[in-house]
């Protein structure tokens, strides 16, 4: 539905006159990339009477040179636009550095950007778009460049809603094309060109007057109609929606649009084209919908409703009881949003925790689903505070969605006001700008209808352009400024229409009255003579209802005691009731002008009274009435009675003449009473024939009821078996968790070099060293395994990997990475619980010090074996840490261990741990750390079977040996005889 105003000109005062009428005003607007394109725009643009204002993204705090630039290539006169500046034709107003650009009255205004913190960014082309939109109406012409961002959507889409012309680049020729993209996937944009196309069809456009005449009265005006009555049907038989309800204004100019946009000329042809083409009769639909609205339009209101009608809402709410609004014709849903933050936010000032049910309606289903996603551009930061961005969206790649919280509050469903019932118990509805859109026939309709669903004390919100006019017995207003209304207690209830889903009676289109002239000199005299000579008469509705008084109708009118009534039969004067109903029904049922004379006593003295009753058609609604004139008459004179008349009976006569009449009014009153008494027995006839309707009907509503009661029941054991399947996903939830949280930190944990690999063979998963030793990044996730290519060094992972994953098979191997650290590598296949296969494991660990320990003692073992095979008491070789490298028989013997017992294993750990000596261990450590001798230290050596003996430890570097210190300890048993062998 629509849910943006458009009036039928400008708001602001119009668009700038050109010589020969108005002129569009054209707004271009680009960011990064856009000198280039705005440029080569420039170059092109007609010289056709428009006016041009260019805003580009510019640094704040520097001078701009983009004036400059444009003029030196331009046939248009280019200058920087100066707050005040009146638009004028053939001109290119470019914006200067940290500022706004707004337009009012066609005049140029320069405001400072906000500098909110948290605000988000500088959208100067969405502020621009939006100002020409509502100054310049249909007049205004919006053109998205070459941009990254979202900026300029917005502003797009409020250009069309006022009847304007949207452009974009085509992306493929934009540097960048982030804002095309945007606003076209908004579907705020008509034409989608080339820059040079771009200005061929501004120079079409620029030569078509912005408002074309429709012929009122001339030969054309029913073919006209008829056209347009054709379109009515196509749109009705498509999309169910009466259009004849709206207002006609607003149909023409969205008609015109379209032909402009296809290059028709005549309404016959465009009709053959809708008729041959389903996506232009969608396109026209979506147009006259006008689905545009903001977050928190008119700021002012929604604090009013916080401090007005929200207090009122929950001290009228008895405890467990929801608070019920409806926003119908919701459009995108951002109003409704924005009641639902408003009241969530004063429930939470308030510290009160209430039940809140927001229905969103409309007849678009395009815009109700995306109101159910909740899913807006970053442009709205526009409309929404920093504070309220945080609390309640998500940002999601340029883009914010609604929280969950308020999301859950709201249900939003397809629904027609005109035709569709309405929701009921509702304590605040927010109709804001339809009624505007509506004839006033249909707006009355509306209003009962949201007078019907309404709680007794629930409040009405209409937009800025809209009253209750029609309908003042309905509402009462609490707060004029801002259209807030509260639901009148009526004496009786307002009937409300029950035909809901009938399909409306297309009427003919009728073109408005022409608007009347100023009155001039004539006119005044006309009326003033009407005034103090014209007859007086009250103007009647088609029920008898007075709608004008005219003149003093006193004398004539003579309200009953009772009730209160403007229906002319109540209160007119009981002698004239029986004459001025019959004279009302006749003339309304053969439609033309009815005379009747009535005589009557006043005060004992007889009265004449002529009543005249001409049928009227109203020019705006095309609804029937009634003008009852009633003009006072001389009485009839009684004839003088003469001496000789009263001597032969004469004087008799007027007796004669006075039963005449009572005689003709005994036979009128006659006349009316079977006149009622056939009515009374045809209304009975009717009642009973709907009696008998309404039986039939409640008979099928009990099978239906109980229809509904098995539905219920069936829907009752369903909801059961989904809250079972809900419990136990949720446990299933709570185990993925947890298994997830389990999976995160022994990834974490792991030492090891671990890189899952997918079927597809690229990555998964890492672990955190592998994060480390390969260098990866949480981009790498969906990589090739090739990745690792260059630091494994032996060949492509990817073969190896795949030949694991087909044979299910183990791949285990020893390489040398580009680290230079030796590594073994395991590739194995993963399998899921049920033995799938899924992808592979990688793993590296880290073999470089044992690898290079295997190799130092297989070369120190056969330099050992080499030299010191000839000697027979223990020796040992170890390493700076103290780690056996080599050990002689000898040794071996008298330790009784083996050689695998003894390599690589600890000094201190050997045999009995006898060389588990402190002092051994110092003084070895001083050896590595200086380079000095050992001799003679003494010990206690335990052999394992339990005998000691004394022995004398002896060491000394071996020099130049490896890259790794190494000492060769000498061990003899005490005595004189060893002294000087330690070495």
């Amino acid at each position: 539905m629509p849910d943006e105003n458009e009036p039928a000109e400008p708001a602001n005062g119009g668009p700038p006159e050109k010589a020969g009428g108005k002129i569009f005003v054209v707004g271009i607007g680009a960011s990064a990339g856009g000198l280039e394109a705005i440029g080569e725009l420039i170059r092109h643009l007609p010289v056709e009477g428009m006016a041009y204002i260019v805003v580009q993204h510019l640094a704040p705090d520097h001078e701009s040179l983009l004036t400059q630039l444009l003029a030196r290539d331009s046939r248009l006169q280019v200058v920087t636009a100066v707050d005040g500046m009146t638009l004028e034709a053939n001109h290119v107003y470019v914006i200067p550095p940290n500022a706004d650009l707004a337009v009012l009255h066609g005049v140029i205004r320069i405001m400072k950007p906000p500098t909110v913190k948290g605000r988000g960014p500088h959208l100067p082309v969405d502020y621009l778009f939006r100002s020409l939109a509502e100054d310049q109406g249909h007049a205004a012409i919006g053109i998205v460049l070459s941009g990254t961002g979202t900026d300029g959507t917005l502003g797009l889409k409020a250009i069309k809603a006022s009847g304007g012309f949207t452009f974009v680049q085509e992306p493929s020729t934009a540097k960048y094309d982030g804002m095309p993209r945007s606003a076209m996937a908004s579907g705020a944009a008509d034409y989608c060109l080339p820059l040079k196309e771009i200005a061929l069809e501004l120079a079409r456009i620029g030569k078509r007057p912005l408002v074309r005449p429709r012929a009122h009265g001339s030969e054309a005006a029913p073919v006209v109609q008829d056209q347009l009555g054709k379109l009515f049907v196509l749109i009705r038989a498509e999309f169910g929606n009466d259009l004849t309800q709206y207002k006609h204004a607003t149909i023409d100019r969205r008609i015109e649009r379209r032909m402009m946009f296809h290059k028709l000329e005549r309404l016959e042809d465009y009709v053959r084209y809708v008729q041959q083409n389903r996506d232009e009769l969608r396109a026209l639909y979506k147009d006259i919908l006008i689905t545009v609205t903001s977050f928190f339009r008119d700021p002012e209101t929604f604090e009013v409703l916080k401090t007005k009608v929200f207090p009122q809402l929950l001290e009228q709410k008895a405890p467990n009881q929801p608070i019920r609004v409806w926003v119908p014709a919701c459009a995108t849903g951002e109003e409704a949003y924005s009641i639902a933050i408003c009241l969530l936010e004063y429930c939470e000032e308030k510290m009160r925790d209430e039940r809140v049910q927001i229905f969103g309606t409309d007849v678009d289903d395009d815009a109700i689903q995306q109101a159910r996603r909740g899913v807006y551009p970053a442009n709205i930061a526009l409309d929404v505070s920093p504070e309220r961005l945080h609390r309640f969206f998500v940002p999601r790649n340029n883009e914010y969605q609604i929280t969950r919280r308020i999301r859950d509050l709201l249900v939003f469903s397809r629904q027609n006001l005109l035709r569709d019932a309405p929701f009921s118990h509702v304590d605040l509805v927010s109709c804001r700008n339809l009624l505007i859109y509506l004839q006033p026939s249909a707006q009355k309709k509306v209003l009962r209808t949201l007078h019907y669903a309404l709680n007794p004390t629930g409040h009405l919100l209409l937009g800025t352009s809209e009253t209750v006019g029609d309908a003042p017995e309905l509402f009462s207003p609490i707060d004029r400024k801002h259209k807030i209304y509260v639901k009148k207690l009526v004496a009786r209830q307002v009937a409300l229409e029950l035909g809901f889903g009938a399909p409306a009676v297309l009427e003919p289109v009728r073109e408005p009255a022409p608007a009347r002239p100023t009155l001039n000199l004539q006119g005044l005299a006309d009326r003033k003579a009407l005034e103090l000579y014209g007859p007086p008469g009250v103007v009647v509705g088609e029920n008898f209802d007075i709608l004008l008084f005219r003149g003093h109708t006193g004398p004539y009118l003579d309200p009953a005691p009772g009730a209160a009534s403007f229906n002319l039969l109540k209160v007119a004067r009981f002698e004239l009731h029986i004459e001025l109903k019959r004279a009302l029904q006749q003339a309304r049922s053969e439609q033309r002008r009815v005379t009747t004379d009535i005589s009557y006593q006043e005060d004992g003295k007889p009265c004449l009274v002529r009543v005249d009753v001409l049928p009227l058609q109203d020019p705006d609604t095309r609804t029937r009435c009634f003008l009852v004139l009633f003009h006072r008459m001389p009485p009839p004179p009684l004839p003088a009675v003469s001496p000789e008349q009263a001597v032969t009976g004469e004087a008799a006569r007027p007796l004669v003449q006075r039963n005449q009449e009572l005689e003709r009014e005994l036979a009128v009153t006659k006349e009316y009473l079977q006149s009622t008494i056939e009515e009374k027995e045809s209304t009975l006839e009717q009642l009973k024939s709907a009696n008998e309707e309404l039986q039939s009907s409640n008979e099928e509503l009990q099978s239906t009821n109980e229809e509904l009661e098995t539905s219920k029941e069936e829907m009752q054991s369903t909801n059961e078996e989904l809250t079972t399947v809900n419990e136990e996903l949720h446990n299933r939830m709570l185990e993925l968790s947890q298994a997830n949280d389990d999976l995160h930190n022994v990834l974490a944990g792991v030492d090891n070099v671990v890189v899952i690999v997918g079927m597809d063979l690229r990555i998964r998963r890492y672990t955190s060293a592998a994060e480390k030793l390969l260098n990866l990044i949480p981009g790498d996730i969906g990589r090739s395994i090739g990745y690792l290519d260059a630091f494994v060094g032996t060949g492509a992972l990817a073969p190896k990997v795949s030949t694991v994953i087909h044979d299910l098979s183990t791949l285990e191997e020893e390489l040398l990475a580009s680290n230079q650290r030796w590594y073994a590598l395991r590739v194995s296949p993963y399998k899921t619980l049920d033995h799938a296969i899924r992808g592979a494991l990688v793993t590296l660990v880290d073999i470089d010090v044992r690898k290079r320990a295997m190799d130092m003692t297989r070369d120190v073992g056969a330099y050992a074996a080499r030299f010191l095979g000839a000697i027979n008491h223990p020796l040992l070789i170890v390493d700076r840490r103290l780690r056996v490298v080599w050990a002689n028989d000898a040794l071996l013997s008298t330790l009784q261990v083996t050689s695998e017992e003894t390599v690589g294993s600890a000094l201190a750990s050997l045999g009995t741990r006898s060389f588990a000596d402190p002092g051994l261990l110092e003084r070895l450590d001083g050896v590595f750390a200086s380079a000095s001798l050992l001799r003679g230290h003494e010990l206690r050596l335990r052999a394992p079977d339990g005998r000691e003996h004394g022995v004398r430890v002896g060491a000394s570097l071996i020099p130049a040996s490896t890259e790794v210190p190494l000492a060769l300890l000498s061990i003899e048993p005490a005595g004189p005889a060893s002294a000087g062998a330690g070495s």
